[in-house]
């Protein structure tokens, strides 16, 4: 082999490795946030496939150089990655989800906001939450683990060897059914509450039948449901980081399956 055909192979495995960086930053959450600049991404991106390179090159063979293989190869490497972000995405999805919970169950759908990472109305509760758990993810190193997803997702599925296959997709599914999970969970007090205080009213309504119960119950079940929201939002971040370490597992359950 020429000093040429060296140095196009390497290049070719680079921009593989590149391909997927690149794909898993573009939906992976924090990384992937419509807010991050366009030319940071791609420079991360860079920078990791560069670090990458030298352990992935030691061990890879050698790439294939025809075009059409290489552009299956191009096809396969962002199949990977988007799929990797996506399912990443997963575990801020759950919080969206209980943030729709919590407002419709405090009758708070009104006040929504335009989410500029999704470009869809979103409640101002939902949207608060979201940030919370944000910082959360990134106080328990959650940007680490997506670093460290990536890089042994090259260890399960070699450059170029991503194909679709029922494991994978079973184990795909499975992770968009702890969506809900996670949200129910994360929602759990203050729905309780709210149930409670729907039977209490309804006890009101029978013993004082003159009180108007119905409007009434707009304000307690706002103001009781508030007050449980800040009082378990310890709670909540404690479920949300063994939520997080449980989805870390079943992550490297989709790599394997991959």
């Amino acid at each position: 082999m020429t000093s040429v055909d060296l140095y196009g192979t390497q290049l070719v495995l680079y921009l593989l490795i590149f391909v997927r960086v690149m794909s898993i930053i573009a939906v992976a959450p924090v990384l992937g946030h419509q807010f991050i600049p366009v030319q940071v991404k791609v420079a991360l991106g860079l920078f990791v496939a560069l670090v990458l390179y030298p352990l992935i090159a030691a061990t890879h063979p050698a790439v294939p150089m025809q075009l059409g293989s290489l552009v299956m190869a191009v096809i396969a490497e962002a199949g990977a990655g988007l799929l990797l972000g996506f399912a990443m995405g997963f575990i801020l999805l759950g919080v969206d989800v209980a943030g729709d919970l919590i407002a419709f169950d405090l009758g708070l759908t009104m006040s929504s906001v335009l989410d500029p990472e999704t470009g869809v109305q979103n409640t101002v509760l939902t949207e608060f939450l979201r940030l919370i758990m944000t910082l959360v993810f990134l106080l328990l190193n959650g940007h680490h683990f997506i670093l460290q997803a990536l890089r042994l997702s090259f260890d399960t599925v070699g450059v170029g060897g991503f194909t679709v296959n029922g494991a994978a997709a079973d184990t795909l599914i499975m992770l968009s059914g702890k969506v809900l999970i996670i949200g129910i969970k994360l929602a759990a007090p203050v729905i309780v509450a709210s149930f409670l205080m729907n039977v209490a009213m309804g006890v009101l309504s029978r013993v004082a039948p003159q009180i108007n119960v119905f409007i009434l119950s707009f304000q307690v079940k706002i103001g009781v449901g508030l007050m449980v929201l800040v009082t378990t939002a310890p709670m909540m971040v404690y479920v949300f980081k063994n939520l997080l370490a449980g989805f870390e597992e079943n992550m490297l359950q989709l790599m394997k399956a991959m």
